[in-house]
């Protein structure tokens, strides 16, 4: 979820499911180290106790920004009621913690909700993954599309709270109906977007 370097000391943010392994809901754990050998284990870093993210804090990023780390989750709600939670009954929360050391949390704020994803997206929208250039900030999200297929969704924002959507990244061929956990890098000159694909419904 967050692998970032800062004065430093290499921090490590992942998910995990201490209550059950098998299925249990999901938090962000953390390791620390100073030369990505060695590693200490200071606790759980995020909890799902929030309205906002009571059934889980999926998948996210982390980005070093001044005296702080940026951490972006998704915070999962599955509200109560006879819903597929495809296209009714699942929150999709986009939400930003800032820590200056890893283990001293801020308190958490919802950046985006599904009214502010493309009205052809499902209820399934997560694992935001943002980067900065110059001075504004960029964003991709996984996404299922209500005719089931995976898409991207690209934002901008000048202040990494306040999000503009720019556009959505797909395929010409369906590939899969939900792609989640997308990557952007710059290796070598060239731009690449990594993501996973669920390709059976």
């Amino acid at each position: 979820n967050g692998l970032c370097q800062k004065d430093g000391i290499y921090h490590v943010f992942f998910q995990y499911t201490p209550e059950n392994p098998l299925g249990g809901n999901k938090y962000w754990g953390h390791f620390q180290g100073t030369d990505l050998v060695k590693w200490e284990y200071t606790g759980i870093a995020l909890s799902p106790d929030k309205p906002f993210d009571a059934d889980g804090v999926y998948s996210g990023s982390a980005l070093v920004d001044g005296k702080d780390i940026l951490l972006f989750y998704t915070g999962n709600v599955e509200e109560q009621g006879d819903f597929d939670y495809v296209l009714h009954g699942r929150q999709a929360n986009t939400v930003l913690v800032k820590t200056p050391d890893g283990i001293q949390m801020s308190g958490k704020e919802v950046v985006m909700t599904n009214l502010d994803y493309p009205d052809n997206c499902s209820c399934h929208v997560r694992d935001p993954k943002v980067w900065k250039e110059a001075d504004t900030f960029f964003m991709v999200q996984g996404a299922r599309t209500v005719d089931d297929r995976g898409q991207v969704l690209l934002f901008s924002s000048k202040d990494g709270v306040h999000w503009n959507y720019l556009r959505s990244l797909c395929s010409e061929k369906c590939f899969g109906y939900m792609w989640e956990c997308p990557d952007y890098f710059v290796l070598d000159g060239a731009s690449i977007l990594s993501l996973d694909r669920k390709s059976v419904v």
